[in-house]
Formats: structure tokens, sequence, C-alpha cells
């Protein structure tokens, strides 16, 4: 059994992955629980796919801040490994999500659950895949422009979302 889930979550990424599928589902509930405008910045305000995607970003955000802060890796390459994994990872959540209710057409929740820690995985074992090898990093100025543009981009669509259905609840 600890082999299989070796291949799904390597030993070296299991903290990583504990905190950011805790802290997501922490953060599906808070803003509800708190009813705070400032919450409503990091967790979902209603059910929509971008919404969730919070659930996601800002847990490894602040993962990968702390982590950062305690092994002072280089920065550029260090960011922009995560910001491309990240994105992924959110990806694949749009992508599964639409796949599958499309097809059935309506959703699960026990379903829209695994495809989250999925999104967790594939973020995670991209990090490590973009590590062993060579990759081409952004520069530091560009990497957190991005970064702030996607933490920019949710709060500002959290308060105007746009009429498409990535942003219907």
């Amino acid at each position: 059994m600890a082999h299989i889930l070796d291949e799904f979550i390597p030993k070296k990424d299991r903290p990583a992955f504990a905190f950011i599928a805790a802290a997501g589902v922490l953060n599906h509930f808070l803003y509800s629980w708190s009813g705070s405008a400032f919450a409503a910045f990091f967790c979902p305000v209603n059910e929509s796919v971008w919404e969730h995607l919070k659930l996601l970003f800002f847990p490894f955000l602040f993962w990968s801040l702390w982590n950062y802060l305690y092994k002072k890796p280089n920065p550029s390459a260090y960011f922009s490994r995560r910001l491309f994994a990240v994105l992924c990872g959110m990806l694949s959540i749009i992508t599964l999500f639409y796949t599958y209710t499309g097809i059935i057409g309506r959703n699960f929740l026990p379903v829209d659950i695994l495809i989250f820690l999925l999104g967790v995985i594939i973020t995670l074992r991209l990090i490590s895949k973009f590590t062993e090898r060579s990759f081409v990093a952004l520069s530091a100025t560009s990497v957190c422009a991005v970064w702030i543009a996607l933490v920019l981009c949710f709060f500002i669509f959290t308060c105007f979302p746009p009429d498409i259905p990535l942003f219907f609840s």
C-alpha cells in the first residue's frame, strides 16, 4: 500500500499535500463560517469553478512562500516552476470538471473532491518534474508580475465576475 501511495504522493511532497489539501478543505467553508469580506478574497464565495480554484491556488501560494523563506532557493527558478505547476493544476481541475460534468450532465461532490486532490497532486508532481529537468525560468520581475496578476484576478473576479460559465455558480 505504501508503494502505491509513493507513486501518487512521494514522501517529500506529503507535507505540502497535507497542508494544501487541508487548507483547501478549510477554505471551502471559511467564508460561509466567517462571513468576512476579507475571507472572500481567499475563499470561494459561491459554487463557481473559478471560485473553487482558490482552494488550490492560495494554500499552494502560502505553502510556497513559507517554503521559500525556509529554504531560500533561487527565487526566479523557484517561483517560475511553481507558477507553471499551479497553472497546470488549476487547468487540470477545470478540464476534468467540465469533461465529466459534460458527459454525465451534472456534478457529484465526491468526484469534485477527488478532482481537487488530483489537482494538488498534479501541481506537486510537476514541480518535481520541472526541478529534475532543465527549466527555463522567467525573470524575477516577470514571474512576480504574473503571480501578482493572478492574485488580483482572483480578487477582482470575486467582486466582478465575468458573464461566462467558468464564473457561474
